[in-house]
């Protein structure tokens, strides 16, 4: 995970500090991407293994959205060494050149554009904009785990071998305030966490929450 986050952060950056934009930023994100993003990356986000560009179209907005933050602040979360250096060194080229960049909208326009996942973006969007794959990469994880394999040290239990109908009765039961389940210490934990997604502005729909969790990381 860690090279192939680094070999993504060096082709971005790489990419995008070649020129395109001016002093000024009239370019569109779509306009960076089809004149300099897709020689390396393809026109669909597909990679290009002559180039050694890395496929984007895998990637979560939030996921994209992480590496270019991580890009913009000089590779902060990177070893040093060969690609840590081409990192830093492109990202001053983009600085100097006025090519600055809103990472949250490149990476919404690269996953809506070219991932499939994008049906789910659609489908929860509210006025956040915050993804069934950001709220789950931004809270669910912390207890569940990035892939669904649960946190024993948070007693967070394991959602990779649960179907979506079952994740989804689940869900609905939480926003519910848990009216199917017994008190005690998990259900309150369940009630409190529920409620700081909801603070966050992070609501979500249990199904398409649930139909996220089975196709990413359901064990059959």
């Amino acid at each position: 995970m860690q090279i192939k986050k680094a070999v993504l952060l060096s082709f971005l950056g790489s990419i995008l500090a070649t020129g395109l934009y001016g002093a000024e930023n009239k370019y569109t994100n779509s306009e960076i991407y089809e004149n300099m993003c897709s020689k390396c990356h393809g026109m669909n986000g597909e990679g290009n293994p002559k180039k050694k560009g890395p496929a984007l179209n895998d990637q979560s907005a939030h996921e994209l959205e992480i590496s270019l933050y991580d890009l913009k602040s000089g590779g902060l979360n990177q070893s040093s060494g060969t690609e840590h250096d081409v990192m830093e060194h492109n990202m001053k080229k983009i600085i100097e050149k006025g090519m600055n960049y809103e990472p949250k909208q490149m990476a919404k326009y690269i996953f809506t554009s070219f991932n499939p996942e994008a049906v789910f973006y659609q489908e929860v969007k509210h006025s956040d904009s915050y993804t069934v794959s950001e709220i789950y990469g931004k809270m669910c994880s912390k207890c569940h785990g990035l892939n669904a394999e649960g946190n024993p040290k948070k007693k967070g239990p394991a959602l990779n071998d649960k179907t979506a109908h079952e994740i989804e009765s689940e869900l609905i039961d939480i926003q519910n305030a848990g009216m199917n389940q017994s008190s005690g210490t998990e259900h309150d934990v369940m009630e409190h966490n529920q409620d700081k997604i909801e603070e966050k502005g992070m609501k979500y729909k249990p199904k398409d929450m649930a139909k996220y969790i089975e196709s990413h990381f359901y064990k059959k």
